[in-house]
């Protein structure tokens, strides 16, 4: 027997798709990546919707900028790709999955287990986007960088923030999930 997705589920997975969409507009600029509130709406996906369905929601997210919806922080198009901080963006998928796992995993919804999802989905996000950064200034751009102001830039002065938003998820999480389960 097929299980298909409730039509209550489908709202929210779009809800989240367009969440992410305006989280890119709501942005702080920094040097090399801005800040924005799409981190906190991709984990808040992940840990309501689960691993699969919160990162379906940022595939979605993902290949409506790829075909030219200017929908990430800085436009959109498949040339989007060759840009340093793409991998930030592939980031939010693996991070939604991860946070979702996470949670689905947990016996109970407890703010310990909600801050070791977030957590982990947050570092996921961060290895992915480093990695890609690396990688492409390295390898298609052929640039030097330095590893230490890579970390600084990308990850130390975005922690700050990142407690920030982490809270929030937890906190919503926390709220919801209940409410989700009786859906």
């Amino acid at each position: 027997m097929k299980k298909f997705i409730s039509a209550k589920i489908l709202a929210l997975m779009a809800m989240f798709v367009a969440l992410i969409i305006v989280g890119a507009f709501i942005r702080i600029p920094m040097p090399l990546v801005p800040f924005t509130l799409q981190t906190l709406f991709v984990l808040l996906a992940g840990a309501l919707l689960g691993g699969i369905k919160g990162a379906i929601c940022v595939l979605i997210y993902i290949f409506m900028g790829l075909i030219g919806i200017p929908v990430f922080a800085n436009g959109g198009g498949i040339s989007y790709v060759l840009t340093p901080t793409f991998g930030f963006t592939i980031g939010f998928a693996v991070g939604a999955f991860v946070t979702g796992f996470i949670v689905e995993k947990s016996k109970k919804v407890t703010y310990p287990n909600l801050i070791f999802a977030t957590s982990m989905g947050t570092l996921a996000i961060y290895v992915c986007g480093i990695l890609y950064y690396i990688l492409i200034k390295s390898l298609y751009f052929g640039e030097s960088f330095d590893f230490w102001n890579v970390l600084l830039y990308f990850w130390i002065v975005f922690i700050p923030t990142d407690i920030l938003k982490g809270a929030v998820v937890v906190v919503g999480a926390k709220k919801l999930l209940p409410i989700l389960s009786r859906m």
